[in-house]
């Protein structure tokens, strides 16, 4: 368990899930490492990296366990893992702001959110000539006014405030604390 929190800082999610999956295996053997608390970081390692099939196979495991090797911290993660599959982006945002995540998945949890909304701004400014403001809001899993702030302040999106339209830039990234 002590690499984890390095492999966490340093955005390493692809070593963080083979640490997550050696745990598992070393915990057949060691009762003493707590695989409640290496699923939910499995599980959000999978979301980072867009791998939702190992996450399936996480929770299959997971399931198979009797009893349940299972916690409302892996119950919440795995929302979010149904979410991203069903395509429900304003729900992600609401599942990951729904739960009070321990120490080692919050930093997680702000780069899934981070992830999301990059991902959002390159579709809406893909696929939309305008938008409505409040389902921009909803996209991006942030308020109204955050949203004029990030895209057209920060962004130069146009907007129209009698319409409440906004009119998508065709570039750009979203930068989180912009």
């Amino acid at each position: 368990m002590d690499a984890i929190p390095a492999l966490i800082t340093e955005s390493n999610y692809h070593q963080l899930l083979n640490q997550c999956e050696l745990l598992e295996i070393e915990h057949a053997t060691n009762k003493e490492i707590n695989i409640k608390e290496v699923y939910p970081i499995a599980l959000a390692s999978c979301i980072l990296m867009n791998d939702l099939q190992t996450a399936r196979h996480i929770r299959q495991r997971i399931n198979s366990k009797k009893p349940k090797d299972t916690t409302p911290e892996i119950e919440a993660i795995w929302k979010v893992v149904v979410d991203i599959s069903k395509k429900s982006y304003p729900q992600v945002y609401m599942d990951l702001d729904a739960f009070e995540w321990s120490q080692w998945m919050q930093p997680l949890i702000i780069k899934i959110k981070e992830n999301t909304r990059n991902y959002m701004l390159q579709l809406v400014s893909t696929i939309y000539t305008a938008i409505q403001l409040s389902q921009a809001a909803e996209y991006f899993g942030l308020s109204e006014a955050d949203v004029l702030q990030e895209l057209v302040v920060a962004r130069g999106w146009k907007y129209n405030e009698a319409a409440q339209i906004l009119y998508p830039a065709k570039s750009g990234k979203y930068r989180q604390g912009s």
